[in-house]
Formats: structure tokens, sequence, C-alpha cells
């Protein structure tokens, strides 16, 4: 029989009967005090009802209060060891809450007593695949569809764990279980999708993505993976339109705002100007707020050009891409580090000096100046591209900070500055000019690259290209380094890197301090 505090909170609710079919109830309305403190009071005069205590921790779980709710599901596994449920709600805490290795030992310590428990090995395997072992599992999510063979979400982790270690045939069949086991399963159509772009079977990874849409509109990933498989196909408007929908939903998805970038800048390629433009005011109106959004829709319309692009835009971009980075600009025949780092070389005409590698990116400069540097210094804004230049190891130094600040902040000066297509990302070039010239040694060099305005230049001398790069007049990168104290060694037009197929052509300048 209840307590005075559970007689009053049942009448306070206006319900009566068991306090743990209450309690469930209130915390299923949000009621979560209320819920609680019924709790408390219930394992308080009945200290061994297991299932009060499996109540009890999941509403500290619910609260994200860990110690209370391992403590509860601790004591309901003490009262009844033999029911799997307390290992299960214990270790999906531990996991939940970074664990992994706790998670693991409360798993196996249930199939102790419950050695063909389906549930605890799927969660074991789980937890193995968290902890990195793909092996492992495998072979639990296999167990438990061979205890339970209908097992729809095991397949579907089975396939995960597959597709992480790269075995695509057998996540991909994996997937399809999942599905002819469970139609409606989203998820599974949504991670098909993506597998099958993956192979670069677009056609049937669109038409799996509108499978999953179907059963979830709103689904995130399958709006992604929609939206890629549409712009590889060429099909931009249609790409277009989806992305914004969704952006609607999603403003701040950066994946989708990335997604729209590209299919509206094919567009542009397609000759579509007009459509793309319409369609950027569309994006500009649903996301207002995201730096790739307002970047990009600045680039497109022409209107409200930044003197350069955000921080924000720059780090997400360029931490996107860092994993892969190298190799596709090798596929853009990019040769631009070799040859402003030996062209800068030359200019000095000595070693043993103090080089800052200004937005080093994967470090593609540094076994070029490593030779002749005393101390090489990388700066970048982006922490993604920084971890793989520190995977080269040959710089000295390297600092996660924006250019300017950086310069700003710094005690040293530098012989030699490199900055190899840095300012594609800067408009106005003059603040950065006079910070770097202040940072420079007397008769100290600083090379560059910029991408070269094609056509009449804009009053300002620079214009915020379709792709997001800032192209630059001739005349206006002699005047900036002019006044910033530099006198002009070499300018000169070089073949940077591939786009479509064509060169896209750069400036290279060479500069020494006055």
């Amino acid at each position: 029989m209840a307590g005075s505090v559970s007689d009053t909170l049942l009448q306070q609710a206006g319900v009566s009967g068991d306090p743990l079919a209450a309690a469930n109830a209130m915390a299923a309305r949000g009621e979560m005090d209320a819920a609680q403190k019924l709790l408390e009071d219930l394992v308080k005069r009945s200290p061994r009802r297991a299932d009060a205590w499996f109540g009890l921790g999941q509403v500290h779980a619910q609260r994200n209060a860990f110690k209370p709710a391992a403590q509860a599901f601790k004591r309901a596994i003490q009262l009844i060891p033999h029911i799997p449920d307390g290992y299960v709600l214990l270790g999906n805490l531990y996991l939940r809450n970074g664990r992994t290795s706790q998670a693991l030992d409360t798993y196996r310590d249930g199939l102790k007593h419950q050695p063909r428990n389906p549930l605890l090995h799927f969660n074991l395997g789980i937890g193995l695949r968290q902890s990195g072992d793909l092996e492992g599992a495998i072979a639990s999510y296999k167990k438990a569809i061979e205890l339970q063979p209908s097992y729809a979400q095991a397949y579907f982790s089975l396939g995960n764990a597959y597709r992480d270690l790269n075995r695509l045939e057998d996540a991909e069949a994996a997937y399809r279980q999942a599905i002819a086991l469970e139609p409606n399963h989203a998820d599974a159509y949504t991670n098909l999708g993506a597998l099958l772009a993956s192979k670069e079977d677009h056609l049937a990874a669109i038409e799996v993505s509108l499978a999953a849409l179907e059963r979830a509109p709103s689904h995130i990933h399958a709006l992604r993976n929609l939206t890629l498989s549409l712009n590889k196909l060429g099909r931009f408007a249609e790409g277009a339109g989806v992305a914004i929908s969704a952006l609607a939903v999603a403003p701040d998805d950066t994946a989708l705002n990335y997604h729209t970038s590209e299919l509206l800048y094919g567009l542009i390629r397609a000759g579509e100007l007009a459509k793309a433009q319409e369609f950027a005011r569309q994006w500009r109106q649903v996301s207002p707020n995201h730096p790739v959004a307002q970047h990009m829709t600045a680039a497109i319309l022409g209107e409200g050009m930044p003197e350069r692009a955000g921080d924000h835009y720059v780090r997400e971009t360029f931490d996107r891409f860092s994993q892969d980075f190298d190799e596709t600009l090798e596929r853009l025949n990019y040769r631009i580090p070799e040859t402003l780092s030996n062209a800068a070389l030359e200019a000095i005409g000595r070693r043993d000096i103090a080089i800052l590698d200004a937005g080093c990116g994967t470090g593609l400069c540094a076994p070029y100046l490593k030779p002749a540097a005393r101390k090489l210094t990388g700066v970048d804004l982006s922490g993604g591209m920084l971890a793989r230049a520190r995977e080269r190891g040959l710089y000295d130094a390297l600092h996660e900070a924006e250019l300017n600040t950086f310069l700003a902040q710094t005690p040293d000066r530098y012989d030699l500055t490199i900055a190899a297509d840095v300012f594609c990302y800067f408009g106005a070039l003059a603040p950065s000019f006079v910070a770097i010239a202040d940072k420079t040694a007397p008769q100290g060099i600083f090379g560059f690259t910029v991408e070269a305005m094609q056509g009449g230049a804009p009053v300002e001398g620079y214009r915020l290209g379709a792709a997001g790069r800032y192209q630059h007049d001739e005349a206006y990168v002699r005047s900036s380094l002019e006044d910033a104290g530099f006198n002009i060694l070499r300018l000169e037009v070089v073949p940077g890197r591939l786009e479509m197929g064509k060169p896209v052509d750069f400036f290279m300048a060479l500069a020494q301090k006055a």
C-alpha cells in the first residue's frame, strides 16, 4: 500500500491504483518531478520492488542524472539478476555517457545469465562497434540474428559495421534484408541510398532515397543523399528545389547548404545563371544565417559582397574537405605549392631563415620550404587541415587561427612569408598585406598567388566568383603591395589548376620589403 507521499501525489495527479503505473504515466506526460518523487517514495517503502527501481532509473536517465540512474539500475539487477532488461538499460546508460568499457562489461554480465538473449547480443554489438571492434560487432549482430531471424534492426546495424569495413556488398545485402523484414525502415533505405551513391549508382540511389522519404519525409540524411545524387547526375534544378525545400525545415544543416552551393554552381556552369539566381534568392530567404548561404548567395547574386570570406565559412569549408584535399588537388593538376615555394626561395637566395606558411592547409608547401628553414611556422583557420599538416612532421610550430589575428598577436618576424591560394578567400588585400609587411624582416620576401580576374575589373579591383572564390585585378594587386611597403619583384600569370577540364589562371607575386 502506498504511503502518505504517494497518496498525496496520486491525489494531486487525479489518479488511483498502482503508484508505478501512475509514475510511468506522469513521466510520459513530461511530469518528471512528480514521477521521480512518486518512485523515490515507492522504493523507500518497498525497497525490493525491482520494477520500481527500473522506473526510477529510467526517470533519472531521461533527466541526464547519470549517477542516480546507474545506482537505480544496479539495484534492480541485484534484485533480479536473471532478467536481461536491467543489463540493457544500465549498459545503454554507460554508452550514452561515453563509458564504453563499462557498457561492454555490463552486457557481458547479462549474457552470463541469459546467453541466448538477442537484445543483449545486439547491444553488445553496438558497444563493440563504438569501441572500434568491428569484427566483434559483426559477430554479435550475427548471433542476435541467429537467435531472432526477424531482427531487422540487427541486420541494419550489421550493414553499418560492414560499411565501416568497406565490405559494401555485404553491407548492401544486410540493408536489403532489414528492409525486407521491416518495409518502413527509413534508416535502412537511407543508408542503402548512401552506399549506392558511393558506388556511383546514382539512379538507384535516388530511387532508394525517395523510398526513404516516402516513409520519413523530413529525414535529413535521405534529403542530403537525394540532393547529392541529383547533382552527380547533372539534375541541378531538381536537386536545388529539393535542397531549398529541405532547408526551409532545417536551415542550419551544413551539408545541405553545401549541396545547394554545388547545385547552383552546376546550374551556372550549364549556362542557367538566371535560374541559379532565382534559387539563390530563395536560399537566402530560407537559410539567412548560415555562413555558406551568406557567402555563396553573395557570390551568385553579386549582392552584398564581403571584403573577405567569413571565418566560419572558411573553417567549415576546409574542415569538410581536409581528408581528401590533397588527392582532389592532384586530380586538378595543382602545382602552385611547388612553383611558388621554389620561386620564393630563389628570390630570397639564402637558407637558415624563418618562414611563415600562411594558410598552410595540409602542408603542401612544407616539403619545398623545410630544407631552407631555421624555423617553419604554419597557420591556418581549419583544424582539420592542420591535423593533416601535423602528420607531415615538417613544421616547427602550427597555429589554428585567422591569419590577420595571428599576425597581430605573434612577436615573431619572418624572412619569408608564403601564401599559396590563401587570398582566393580575401577580397580586400590591403589589411593582410600591411599586417604581413609589419612582420617581415628587412629585405624579407612575400610570395603569394591569387586567382586572376577574367574580364573587366569592378571599382574595388576584385570580385567574388560564382564558385565562392575571389578574383583579383592585376592593377589592384600591384597597388595593394606597393601601398603596404613592398617592392614588386615578379607578378606574372601562372596556371593554377583545372576547372571543368580547363586551366584557371592565377597571378603569382613575389615582393620584397622596402
